[in-house]
């Protein structure tokens, strides 16, 4: 049942986006994401201190890279949120199973093995699909953002492989979404200041937006590491698309963005070729290894728990 979390995880997303695109008009982007995660780092901070917690870890080195991954992959997904429609720039977050069977099919050439064609058809489809909701052009303002916010979706797939790692390890959700949060407090500040400049002073007319954002990213964080500990990660891997069609309609309804028959159509088409690689995949992870598949590296024998 952990993976229904992912429902909350995207509801929770969609509006950490929505927020976070009604703060653009005071703040930069990386200016933004300072905010989010420093929110995340005190919260989780004072619960450790409140709890009796304690953050040490033999694991630093798995939250070292999901939290560099993890963070970069944050940095551009704000930049796509504050220079592309809401329902795009979440749909680009969002290509992560394609870019794994992307992956799988570039390794599958290297090593001379048989081509997966199946899972070469869900990444020509999806990018096809990818194509109609972004309308490329060359004399497009939205083109370049566009291209920058699809690496998005390649980072966001490598950070929840490690999340999947790390839980697998029984490291507490709280954990690993502190490491992640402190190391994107300090990377978004460094990133402001060279290409933004000075801060934006918090005021009651322009502090709503980085509120709303704060809490319902850190609600987003908990929630979706706590759906990738479920059993099932393809029920989890396709509720997450959930988000696409929250992000859009919050699209519409927030600000004026309208949702294009053809825009519609490639958010149907990613979505299908999304779950079909991740159905693909999990079967022929389930036929190689006779039965549940398995992603993560396998645990140690009793491994230390929190």
């Amino acid at each position: 049942m952990r993976s229904f979390w992912m429902l909350a995880a995207s509801l929770f997303f969609s509006l950490m986006a929505a927020f976070a695109k009604f703060g653009t008009d005071a703040f930069g982007a990386y200016e933004l994401v300072f905010y989010r995660q420093l929110f995340a780092t005190l919260v989780l901070y004072g619960f450790v201190v409140a709890r009796g917690r304690t953050l040490r870890t033999p694991y630093l080195g798995s939250h070292f890279k999901r939290s560099i991954l993890g963070t970069a992959a944050l940095l551009i997904w704000f930049y796509a949120i504050a220079h592309l429609p809401l329902g795009t720039a979440m749909t680009l977050n969002y290509t992560n199973p394609l870019w794994m069977a992307a992956i799988a099919v570039v390794l599958a050439l290297r090593r001379h093995d048989p081509l997966e064609w199946k899972l070469l058809l869900c990444v020509v489809l999806g990018f096809f699909g990818i194509t109609l909701v972004l309308n490329p052009d060359v004399h497009s303002a939205d083109f370049l953002p566009g291209l920058i916010g699809l690496s998005s979706g390649f980072l966001a797939a490598l950070a929840q492989f490690q999340v999947r790692q790390m839980t697998e390890l029984h490291e507490p959700e709280w954990r690993i979404v502190f490491y992640f949060s402190l190391t994107g407090t300090v990377a978004s500040l460094v990133c402001h200041f060279l290409f933004e400049g000075p801060m934006t002073m918090l005021t009651l007319e322009n502090g709503w937006p980085v509120l709303g954002m704060a809490v319902s990213g850190i609600l987003a964080q908990l929630s979706m590491t706590r759906a990738w500990s479920g059993e099932s990660i393809l029920l989890t891997s396709s509720l997450q698309y959930a988000a696409i069609v929250f992000a859009a309609v919050f699209g519409w309804m927030f600000f004026d963005e309208p949702i294009s028959l053809w825009a519609a159509l490639g958010i149907l088409i990613i979505t299908v070729a999304g779950v079909g690689a991740t159905l693909e995949t999990r079967r022929k992870m389930r036929k190689s290894t006779g039965g549940e598949p398995h992603p993560a590296v396998p645990c140690r024998a009793n491994p230390k728990k929190s």
